[in-house]
């Protein structure tokens, strides 16, 4: 079967990215912000996830004003089902530092590349976990800087 070169860009440009982002503090608003405002046209927020439900509602009130999109929300403790029924093609990272491993190490087994922001993790264990998951997996882990 041949595929026309303007076919397949066609198809690529009708792909949108999906993101999960997991910590709606402070810090995930400038993925959240760049993601809803900036680059809205080819990018959706899949997900949102915390402990706390006023920040999620907070956020997915931003997003919705913002982009015009409902996103749902889960609470950090229900983050395996969140991949399962979201499917996000990345998930981001911006819970506190020592809990980064987790949901790196949780989302590279789901089969999702990561971006996290810096410190990607706490101690050398927690990188070890970190590591072999991505190793595993074949996925992607991306650190940033956040400021």
């Amino acid at each position: 079967m041949v595929v026309s070169l303007a076919r397949l860009l066609a198809a690529r440009e009708a792909y949108l990215m999906r993101y999960a982002i997991v910590g709606t503090g402070a810090r995930h608003q400038m993925f959240r912000n760049a993601i809803a405002r900036n680059f809205g046209n080819r990018h959706e927020i899949a997900a949102l996830a915390d402990l706390n439900p006023h920040r999620l509602a907070l956020s997915a009130g931003w997003v919705k004003d913002n982009s015009s999109r409902e996103v749902p929300t889960y609470l950090a403790t229900d983050f395996d089902r969140m991949i399962a029924e979201q499917q996000p093609d990345t998930v981001i990272v911006t819970t506190p530092d020592f809990t980064h491993n987790e949901y790196i190490v949780a989302a590279l087994k789901a089969g999702r590349d990561v971006i996290t922001e810096k410190p990607m993790t706490t101690d050398l264990k927690r990188l070890k976990a970190i590591l072999d998951a991505q190793r595993e997996s074949g996925k992607s882990v991306t650190g940033t800087f956040n400021y």
